[in-house]
């Protein structure tokens, strides 16, 4: 009955009519706006240097700006969060995967507000444009960081070649995986690019709407509105690190969460919130330990 819409039979499925659609673009606002409601404050264009240490612990933020004092400071840098870790002489092992997205016009007959298959999936977005991706389609562009971690990524590439293709230089543009040492008190790569905006692969864009419309025929009826692209920061195994980073106490890191942060992003928060405040794990946080980045780890990748 559902896949009637796409005009072929289906062998099955799944319909979860409890299940809830959010808008990225509406949701980390209105998170925002929550956070400082409860006395917390947002300092919004403003770079974050580094991590201060006195006595070997924590001790604040240094920023552009100037210094946030703190005893306990999450990292949460997504595509960045490599690079901070190795400012500190922390290896993290991340490879950022440009990913490219489109949206389409509304159309007269409306479509599911959700719908996935292995071929490409299509979103209902607030103001009625449609949001098309194919799930884990992706360029690797090659970085001085990529290179560095590239073997721990064989399993990864080896699982999924399929849909990672090979990339260019985009990478190089934004500076977020070098392998460089930045100093405190002058400006960073951060000040340098603001905003991860790479390019968006116009052939993996084509081929998106290609798919959507031969699923669903209505969609012919729409036009390319927007095209863009993004950096899914990856870890070895598809799993993020999630913990306090060891030999550097009060410093807590949640990255690498290999496209899902959205997804799992408020049960995240609140394990995290758990970690830092010392309160009873929402879940077991072993599995998500940094320090499982080793050699023992080597070869096994999340099914997602």
């Amino acid at each position: 009955e559902r896949g009637r819409v796409t005009g072929r039979p289906w062998k099955g499925g799944v319909f979860s009519p409890s299940d809830g659609t959010a808008d990225p673009g509406k949701a980390a606002p209105a998170v925002a706006a929550a956070f400082m409601k409860l006395g917390g404050s947002v300092n919004q264009h403003c770079a974050a240097r580094g991590i201060e240490l006195e006595g070997g612990r924590v001790s604040g933020v240094v920023t552009e700006a100037g210094v946030i004092k703190a005893r306990t400071v999450v990292l949460a840098g997504g595509a960045w969060a490599s690079s901070f870790c190795r400012q500190l002489g922390i290896r993290f092992p991340q490879a950022s995967i440009r990913q490219s997205i489109l949206s389409v016009s509304p159309i007269e007959q409306r479509l599911p507000d959700a719908l996935y298959t292995s071929g490409v999936s299509v979103t209902r977005r607030g103001d009625g444009r449609y949001a098309l991706a194919i799930s884990g389609r992706a360029r690797v562009d090659v970085t001085p960081q990529f290179l560095r971690f590239a073997p721990q990524f064989v399993p990864m590439f080896a699982k999924r070649w399929r849909n990672l293709l090979p990339g260019g230089l985009e990478g190089m543009r934004g500076g977020h995986e070098t392998l460089k040492r930045w100093r405190l008190d002058a400006p960073t790569p951060m000040e340098a690019v603001r905003i991860l905006d790479p390019k968006p692969d116009m052939p993996t864009i084509a081929e998106t709407y290609r798919r959507a419309v031969e699923l669903l025929p209505e969609l012919r009826e729409s036009t390319i509105t927007h095209a863009w692209a993004g950096y899914v920061d990856s870890t070895p195994d598809g799993v993020p690190g999630i913990g306090e980073v060891p030999g550097v106490p009060g410093l807590i890191l949640a990255a690498g969460f290999s496209g899902h942060g959205f997804g799992i992003g408020p049960g995240a928060g609140h394990l995290i919130a758990d970690l830092a405040t010392g309160a009873q794990p929402i879940v077991d946080p072993i599995p998500y330990r940094p320090s499982r980045f080793g050699d023992s780890a080597w070869g096994k990748v999340a099914d997602f």
